[in-house]
């Protein structure tokens, strides 16, 4: 069966460019006999950067074009061999030579006579024969050049030819003399040369009447016909068929960006499952696109690195989405707000809408909705969880205003007391009085207001006034201003105030776990304490994911956690994502953070983040941060991760144990993955369910409510007093002892 390969070109189409074009053609041809090879070209200097050089200034928007037009056509191996046994006997003939120059005999008519005579057995002297000359054995080799035995099935016939347009014919004449000189990088003992009259100044090659119509002929049909018989070796000519590599600096090249192997068709494809979660369009083995996954239960922690805008939020928005249509929690620590907003429509399909949180601090007015969080409430706690609230509240404000070890003193009456309003807080809620619950608020009171403290410690145990009554009075005034600075400073924002002010708390990390709820936190617009929210967050994120050791690791509901900008965010925490990503694994808890500069993280984050990961995902970035990544993506260097594309990574994941080769992900935006989960109308819904499930109250409430928490405070502790539990044991005085009836 034979075919027919069309190769006419389409007509141009019209260009918009108006006036003349002139046009410049020259057909390449081989110097010198064509057994002589031109240069073998490397890679170091690419060959192709000189004429990419030269295509990069051709301006088509003008109007302007070249091309350089390579036809091979495969020389039978017969063809060549009978070429090959041509060059030897005319080698022989030649006889022994050096430098190009015959030895022997007595110039060109002197060699033409011993030929005769040895072919007629007649010496020079007198009749006799005399005996053959022998060539060399680098005689026979220089004769064939290129055609060695080997060469058979590697020959082809070449044509060659460049056209240049251009509005005047000078600059048309100019590009194509670039070109010519662009190609003397595959000259060696041989050359392209130009076919057509070059008398002096007169250089018009293939742009003579007798030449031009068979020139563009050729072009536009694709007819092989070359000007002369000319043979080349694929490793002459392989220099002008290869891609352009990464030292082929021309700008006008588009790059590949580097060998990254194709993603393993292990890899299952997400089509929505519960137990996947999507990474992204991959290409296999066998070529096909597809939207790929990893297997939930392989993914506990993920790391994202790479440039600000190319897709680190929108992937991290595709994962949660993925997991809060799946029915699991999840937690987005979004600090400037954005993917909250993208992510609404979303989550406001009947599959999430009754299980979103929203805690939204971006500048709210007085008559907005928000949600509470106290977070030295005990209600729902008991006492021995008092440790770990005094611990996660004293950590995060010494972390965010960076009190170091050497702030003790601090540290000291910090941990006092909070400590001490925990307790407080305890008891009002054992007492049927939640809404009585001191706030962070009232660290302020309890360290300057001498009658509200003593009030508050006579409803305490014995122990919690010996601080106060013992240590405190000796300390220097000037003492609590470390604390008392840093609580201060919460009054300048209006949503931190309503957010952290009032008693009872709806927002509840533990019991977000433990219902699946789906919450995005954006602490944006809070100005200068900014790291003091965020660090309360994450050290209560931590307190309650360990928190959940009560519960058997059958019965606990998976919990993941994303937080954008983790450079940021681990300025805040001091260590405490460390500790999310070497423990909480145990309590169901996953955590995936996203970051522009890896090198900015804290070394003990670094470490446990590039440890613990099982999802290493990689964008473009920096040449220093390319190369952190690119030392744990084995096989990729930092020239391919640098030159990744906007919205394209590098991705290895756990698969069924083991880890996976990198392979290249493109990402899918959210409204292309969940466009059928889009529900704009059901908005005002969602906000409802929100309101319920974090019973919102208006921030002009809340704050009238904090205002008037003090004196509230103390005037139940004042009017309905009660006593303080005794201590068990014994004890140097009497002992009474309540006697009930047998």
């Amino acid at each position: 069966m034979v075919s027919t390969v069309n190769l006419t070109k389409p007509a141009a189409k019209d260009s918009s460019v108006d006036g003349p074009r002139y046009v410049a053609r020259a057909e390449l041809v081989l110097a010198g006999p064509d057994h002589r090879p031109l240069g073998k070209a490397g890679l170091d200097p690419d060959p192709l950067e000189h004429l990419a050089a030269v295509f990069a200034q051709v301006r088509t928007e003008a109007g302007e074009a070249a091309e350089l037009v390579v036809d091979l056509v495969p020389v039978p191996g017969r063809q060549v061999a009978r070429r090959r046994r041509a060059l030897m006997r005319r080698a022989t003939r030649r006889g022994p030579s050096a430098f190009g120059e015959q030895l022997g005999g007595g110039g060109c008519a002197g060699g033409v006579m011993e030929v005769l005579r040895d072919g007629l057995g007649v010496s020079a002297g007198g009749g006799a024969k005399r005996a053959a000359r022998v060539p060399r054995q680098s005689d026979l080799s220089e004769g064939v050049g290129k055609f060695t035995p080997g060469a058979d099935a590697q020959v082809f016939a070449v044509q060659v030819l460049v056209r240049c347009v251009a509005r005047h014919p000078q600059q048309a004449q100019a590009r194509l003399h670039q070109m010519l000189a662009a190609m003397e990088a595959f000259s060696g003992e041989n050359r392209f040369v130009p076919v057509g009259p070059k008398w002096g100044p007169w250089r018009r090659y293939s742009n003579t009447w007798w030449l031009r119509h068979r020139f563009d002929r050729r072009l536009e049909r694709g007819d092989f016909a070359p000007a002369r018989r000319q043979w080349v070796t694929w490793q002459e000519i392989a220099g002008l068929l290869k891609p352009p590599t990464a030292r082929c600096d021309a700008p006008n090249v588009t790059r590949c960006g580097g060998v990254v192997p194709p993603a393993p068709a292990a890899l299952p494809t997400w089509t929505g499952q519960r137990d996947v979660l999507p990474l992204g369009r991959v290409t296999g083995p066998d070529g096909n696109e597809r939207l790929a996954g990893a297997y939930a239960k392989d993914v506990l922690f993920g790391a994202s690195y790479g440039k600000s805008g190319f897709g680190k939020t929108e992937k991290a928005l595709v994962e949660c989405l993925a997991r809060a249509y799946a029915g699991d929690g999840a937690w987005f620590l979004d600090p400037h707000g954005a993917a909250w907003q993208r992510a609404r429509p979303y989550l406001a399909h009947p599959a999430a809408a009754g299980r979103v949180w929203e805690i939204n601090l971006a500048r709210p007015a007085m008559d907005d909705r928000m949600a509470c969080w106290n977070a030295l409430s005990m209600e729902g706690r008991v006492i021995e969880e008092v440790q770990d609230v005094v611990g996660s509240v004293v950590g995060a404000i010494a972390s965010a205003h960076a009190w170091g070890e050497n702030a003790t003193r601090a540290r000291t009456i910090l941990s006092s007391a909070a400590r001490t309003l925990a307790h407080l807080s305890h008891h009002m809620v054992s007492t049927g009085h939640p809404e009585l619950q001191p706030t962070i608020f009232q660290i302020k009171t309890l360290l300057e207001d001498e009658e509200w403290r003593e009030t508050a410690l006579s409803v305490l145990g014995p122990g919690e006034a010996v601080f106060w009554r013992k240590s405190f009075p000796n300390l220097e005034s000037s003492a609590v201003n470390p604390v008392t600075n840093a609580l201060y400073r919460l009054d300048n924002s209006l949503s931190l105030k309503a957010f952290l002010g009032s008693p009872r708390s709806a927002y509840d990390v533990r019991r977000a776990m433990d219902e699946r709820q789906v919450v995005f936190v954006c602490p944006s617009g809070t100005g200068e304490s900014d790291e003091l929210v965020t660090a309360l967050l994450l050290f209560d994120l931590f307190r309650a994911g360990a928190s959940r050791i009560d519960t058997p690791v059958e019965d606990l509901a998976t919990f993941w956690a994303w937080a954008d900008e983790l450079t940021a965010v681990d300025g805040a925490s001091h260590g405490h994502i460390a500790k999310i990503l070497e423990q909480l694994r145990k309590f169901e808890v996953r955590f995936m953070g996203m970051t522009q500069m890896a090198m900015r993280l804290s070394n003990e984050t670094r470490a446990a983040l590039m440890q613990n990961q099982s999802l290493l995902s990689a964008t473009a970035a920096d040449f220093d941060e390319a190369g952190f990544v690119a030392k744990r993506l084995p096989g990729i260097d930092a020239e391919t991760v640098l030159g990744l594309d906007k919205y394209e990574y590098i991705q290895s994941v756990m698969l069924r144990g083991k880890r996976t080769t990198p392979f290249r992900v493109r990402g899918v935006p959210v409204d292309e993955v969940y466009a059928d989960y889009r529900n704009e109308a059901g908005l005002p819904a969602l906000d409802a369910a929100i309101d319920k499930n974090l019973d919102r109250r208006t921030v002009g409430e809340i704050l009238a409510t904090q205002r008037g928490l003090d004196d509230a405070i103390l005037a139940h502790l004042t009017t309905r007093r009660t006593p303080p539990p005794r201590p068990s044991g014994h004890s140097s005085g009497d002992v009474v002892r309540t006697l009930r009836p047998v």
